[in-house]
This record gives structure tokens, sequence and C-alpha cells, in this order.
């Protein structure tokens, strides 16, 4: 058998050749299969639309019993691949088709691989964060893995690095950053004949895990062998979005394999394990669409590759997956987009990580014991600094924000709040987070630790808002707040702003309740 680069290059003049029969529809390593059992034999793994019997395939496109000296054994994989967008123990099957209306959106704080994220351009759907990367340069810098296309970057305006921002479990962003779904702005990454690999350098203070859903601890890197291959019983297995947490096996590396018009020579193919189950006939997935991005891991819980694409579906009901080697995604990284960085791995499994360099802010002594009450009773006299950061607070879920669009609605001055909202989120939105003297206005007025109060009071009827802040009146918080957004607003909201702040009543020391009643009382 010859070694390993003789091996590549002729798997490589096997592509070139078997690939013109019009049946063939990749070419890489693997191992031979005989009745049904892998003989541990390295031989090409040629694959085709569909096997029948040479008997009834034209003579000029049989697949010959070895090239160049090497063996070559006939599997199945559908052609036009379509990108996907939009530990130990018992092995996981493969999977039945999952309807899109059960992914997996849930919030994920700390951040942790196989969970659901977003990208913020239209027209894009959503894909899974597979596993958090580390700076081996800068170690305060950390990334989320994800597939370039998961990223946008197959639209007419893709991604720009440094400005292009990502959310988990979407994109959605909040005027206060308390409630924000985004992680970080997209650092690097392409989609060609190498890779379709993408990173997030995540931002500061936000918190983190080098663990995989239902998978456990990432320990490392690992790059498969001809050797893996040759058993056809590697395993492998996956944790998406969409379906979940998938078991299979390695059943070629170094495939020559053309997705969507781009051919690459380089992927891991995985045939799903199958699940007795099912029925006859109900087709077996490793992964779905909401999949891509999704590392995948060995027994050894080490990433061996980033999934990013399935095949159709052949007459023997199996989908199998499509991998591009974790080896490759790093090395390009570095050569590529100057990323230098590395798998992180849990020293500790199960514990939390912080990205480093959060900013922080005094919060007002009256809104901080508020706080401080509202987390543990015990250290409601304590001051706080407060980190202006991502995600500090989780999201109020959808049923206890429509009960807040229900009592905001009941009242002329709730609508009022309402409708400035609406009209005129994307401007707010812009102007606290990008323009300097409304940010720093809406921090140091206490706006900013007042609004992450008003967010834990729909949920906390208990809490109460403070008499002043810093020693001075809540109206007067809201005046300077107002003052530095007029001073940059467009002339739509220069028009509503002074008219909402002019109907609103005294609203220091009410609670959730009585802040509604005194919204709907008359003036």
């Amino acid at each position: 058998m010859p070694a390993r680069p003789d091996l590549l290059a002729i798997k490589g003049r096997a592509a070139a050749r078997l690939m013109a029969i019009p049946s063939v529809t990749a070419v890489g390593i693997g191992g031979r299969v005989r009745a049904g059992r892998p003989t541990s034999e390295v031989v090409l793994k040629v694959f085709v639309k569909a096997k029948r019997p040479a008997s009834e395939v034209d003579p000029a496109e049989l697949v010959p019993a070895e090239f160049e000296g090497i063996p070559t054994d006939v599997s199945e994989l559908a052609e036009n691949g379509k990108l996907t967008n939009g530990a130990s123990g018992t092995a996981p099957l493969g999977v039945a088709q999952v309807p899109e209306s059960q992914t997996d959106s849930r919030r994920q704080r700390p951040l942790i691989g196989g969970c659901q994220m977003q990208v913020n351009l239209p027209g894009i759907g959503y894909g899974t964060l597979g596993c958090v990367l580390v700076n081996t340069s800068d170690q305060t810098k950390f990334y989320g893995l994800t597939n370039w296309h998961v990223l946008g970057g197959e639209l007419p305006n893709p991604p720009q690095v440094g400005v292009t921002t990502a959310g988990q479990p979407t994109a959605s962003d909040s005027v206060t950053k308390c409630c924000s779904s985004i992680i970080g702005k997209v650092a690097g990454g392409g989609l060609d004949g190498v890779r379709d690999a993408g990173a997030v350098l995540l931002d500061p203070g936000t918190q983190w895990t080098a663990d995989i859903l239902a998978m456990g601890p990432v320990t490392g890197r690992y790059a498969l062998t001809s050797a893996d291959a040759a058993t056809q019983t590697y395993p492998v297995r996956k944790r998406g979005a969409r379906s979940g947490l998938t078991g299979g096996t390695v059943e070629s590396i170094n495939t020559t394999w053309t997705v969507d018009g781009v051919t690459f020579d380089d992927l891991t193919v995985v045939t799903p394990n199958p699940d007795p189950s099912q029925h006859a006939g109900t087709v077996i997935y490793f992964q779905q669409p909401g999949d891509s991005g999704a590392v995948l891991v060995n027994d050894a819980s080490q990433v061996v590759g980033l999934m990013f694409a399935m095949s159709a579906i052949p007459v023997s009901d199996i989908s199998k997956g499509a991998a591009i080697p974790i080896e490759t995604v790093i090395s390009t990284f570095a050569a590529q987009d100057q990323l230098p960085v590395e798998v992180a791995v849990a020293a500790t499994p199960g514990v939390a990580n912080t990205v480093p360099g959060a900013a922080a802010v005094a919060v007002a002594p009256e809104a901080s014991r508020a706080m401080a009450a509202a987390a543990a009773p015990a250290r409601a006299s304590e001051r706080v600094l407060l980190p202006i950061v991502s995600g500090a607070i989780a999201p109020p879920s959808r049923a206890t924000l429509a009960r807040l669009e229900h009592d905001l609605d009941r009242s002329a001055r709730g609508r009022a709040l309402l409708t400035l909202w609406l009209d005129h989120q994307a401007e707010l939105l812009r102007l606290v987070n990008e323009n300097r003297r409304v940010t720093v206005a809406w921090h140091r007025s206490g706006a900013a630790a007042l609004f992450q109060l008003l967010v834990r009071m729909l949920t906390q009827p208990e809490l109460r808002l403070p008499l002043t802040l810093n020693d001075q009146p809540l109206l007067t918080c809201l005046d300077r707040v107002s003052a530095a957004i007029e001073r940059s607003a467009t002339p739509a909201l220069l028009l509503a702003l002074p008219r909402v702040r002019a109907a609103l009543p005294d609203l220091a020391g009410l609670n959730y309740a009585e802040i509604i009643t005194a919204l709907g009382a008359s003036r």
C-alpha cells in the first residue's frame, strides 16, 4: 500500500478520471465493505448516484476494480449536495426528518456548542454555533465557529469583518444591551473549494463554555487518517440546532465532491447510524437544514470536522453528511484571515468562562440596592458595578412581552410609548449603540440601570423603582437622555420624543402594577 502522500496523489488522479463518468458523484479514501461488513482494507471509495448490478451498467461507465494499484469500493452519495442554511455511551442514531418548527431556538447563556445562531443580515436564515475557538496569540479573544454561508457569505452583500453582528439564538438587538441576543461581530471566513467556515469574535463580557450540548466538554481536535476510514466503523457525532444529536460512521476522507457548484477535494463523508425503530422507506439523516456549522466529534470528544453539507436522497433512503476537516479550518483561518486560533478546551468541565475586557459603570446607589435585592435580598445594601455587555439579563419570554404590550395598550400614554418604539426603534438602537454622546448620557444618567431594573420588574412584581437616582428625581434622568438624543435625532424622532416625554407621569417609587395604573390615570 502506498504511503499517504502517494495515496492522496492517486486519489486526486482517480477523482479527475472517474468523476467524468456521469453516475460518479465523488471519490475519496475509505474502507472496503463486503457482504455488509468492513474489511479494514484501505481503498478508493467511489460514490455513485445509485448502485446497480454490473450487468445493468454501460461498460463505459463501469467503475474499475482498481486504480493505479489501489482497489476501489463503490458506495452511494447523491449528487448536488445542498448547503444547509437556513461522549461516551450508546452511539446516537441518525434521525428521520425533523420539522423546522421543532428547531431548538433556546437562548443559551453561557454560550455552548450546538446551539442556534444567526447573523444580522436581511435574507439569511439560522445555523448552528459549532464550538468556541481561542486566539493562540491573544488569549483574551474568543470566537464562535460556524459556516461562512451561515454568516451570509453567499448573499449579494456578504458580511463585513468587524462590522456585521451575529447573535444567539437570533440576531435581535436591544437598545439597552440588557436583553440583546448579539454575541459578537464577524471576524473572518470564506467559502471556496477548501472551506466553508466563519468565525465570530465574541463580545467582551460574553460567557461561554467549551462544551457541546448533549455531548459534554471538548478535549481538543484530531485529524482523521486513512486507517480510521478503512474500518468503516469509526464513530462520530454532531449536535445541530435543527436535528439535535445524531451519530454515524466515517465512510471516506479526502473526498472530492461538488457542492452547489463548488468542488471540494478534502471532505469527510459520514453515514448516519440506522434507526431500527423507523419503518421501511423512512429517510434517515445525519444532518438537516439548520445544522450547518455543527462540529463533527469523535468518541474521545475531539473535534474532527465542521459540518456544512448534506446529500440528496438516493435510493437507499439515507442522507449522508459532509464535513471539512478541522485541521483545514484552523490552518485556513491562520493563512487567509490572520486568525491564529485553536479549539477551546475545558480546563474544568462545566465551568463558565467570560471574555475579558467588558466595560463597567458605577450604578446609582438607589438602583444598585434594588437590583442587588432582586438577585439576593441579603445584599440589598450593597453597591454594584453593572457590566455594559450583551445579554446581561435574559430577555423576557414571549408571554411576558405580550402581557406588557397588552398592559401598555390599555392607555393612551402606554400606546404612545409603544408607538415611539415601533416607529423609531432602529434609530434609537443606532444612537445608543453608536453615538458616543448618547451612549455616555444613557449610562451616566442611570437610564441603563433603570431599564435593567424595569426588565426585572416584569417578572418580579414586588420590585419598585427608586425614588431618586444619584439624589436626582427620576424624571431628571430621562430629561438628560432625551436631550442627548434630540441633538442627533432625525426630524421625525425629534418631533415624537418631546410629546411622549411630556405625557409621562412621575413613576418614582412604583411597582409594575402601579406603573400601569399611573399610565392610565387621566391628566
